[in-house]
């Protein structure tokens, strides 16, 4: 058995909040998006996802990339009970891949 490269109880911490768990949905569908993207399609303000976000990347499940000023957030290696409990978050939430309405760096 592979051992895991995060801390478990973090782990359990971010998958028990809601809004993690549409974040890592997304992630799972579109494969990278910048907090921009997940403002307009979590319909949430920017200090709400950038917070969800940190919490997702102290955790280990999440990495950052960065270009310029934008940063890019994208899934790490995860253990295969995560990947199961992000398809079922995906079919909870009814979360679709739908174009996107607001890239980084698009003016307002």
């Amino acid at each position: 058995m592979k051992a895991l490269e995060v801390d478990l109880v973090e782990v359990m911490k971010s998958l028990s909040d809601s809004t993690n768990l549409k974040i890592l949905a997304l992630i799972r569908l579109y494969e990278e998006l910048c907090v921009c993207e997940f403002e307009d399609l979590l319909e949430s303000p920017q200090p709400t996802v950038s917070r969800h976000l940190k919490a997702l990347t102290d955790s280990g499940l999440i990495s950052v990339r960065k270009d310029g000023r934008w940063r890019y957030y994208s899934l790490r290696e995860i253990p295969s009970f995560v990947e199961e409990v992000i398809e079922l978050a995906v079919e909870t939430y009814g979360i679709i891949r739908r174009e996107r309405r607001k890239k980084c760096g698009d003016p307002k």
